[in-house]
């Protein structure tokens, strides 16, 4: 349902998402300039109904309303960048040595045979251990409260919460 809000933005970003430009490309074209941030754009595309999003790791995530065909080169460079930024998290994050991707390369099916548990511990949402349990009626009233409030959210409004990596970057930093 398009809002009664007007974005400065639409235009150029729906000429853009007609062209096949990926959203992410349209909006950083459209934030350099107008001298702005790319989040500044993105909300006022949703405000004006021609984004959605998702909260992902406190991150907003946005993508168009509408549907987008494009070529296969534009499809293939997203597809390279989303691998791209995988990599670059395993390492950035203590997941894996660099050394370990390389005893890993070869094929492309072998390497990615090998990414797919790094992909797939980075886009499943994580779930959070339960502290001490407290024994008074209150505090179990109270987190029953909070389970039935959590259970009854809408779907698109859960986030999800990247694994927490500190404990593992430590372990990488002590054996290297």
């Amino acid at each position: 349902m398009p809002s009664q809000s007007k974005s400065p933005y639409a235009t150029s970003f729906k000429s853009a998402i007609k062209r096949g430009t990926p959203a992410s490309q349209a909006v950083k074209a459209i934030a350099k300039r107008s001298n702005t941030q790319p989040r500044v754009v993105f909300a006022s595309l949703h405000k004006a109904g021609l984004c959605q999003r998702q909260k992902f790791n406190g991150q907003w995530i946005y993508w168009p309303c509408e549907d987008i065909k494009t070529s296969a080169t534009n499809a293939k460079a997203s597809q390279l960048e989303s691998w791209q930024n995988l990599i670059d998290w395993c390492i950035l994050s203590g997941q894996c040595k660099p050394q370990q991707l390389e005893n890993n390369t070869g094929s492309q099916q072998d390497f990615m045979s090998y990414c797919r548990k790094y992909f797939n511990r980075q886009l499943s949402p994580s779930t959070t251990k339960s502290k001490k349990r407290s024994t008074s009626k209150t505090a179990n009233r109270t987190t029953a409260k909070a389970r039935k409030s959590s259970t009854s959210r809408k779907s698109s409004s859960t986030s999800y919460k990247f694994p927490r990596t500190s404990s593992t970057s430590r372990r990488y930093r002590k054996a290297a």
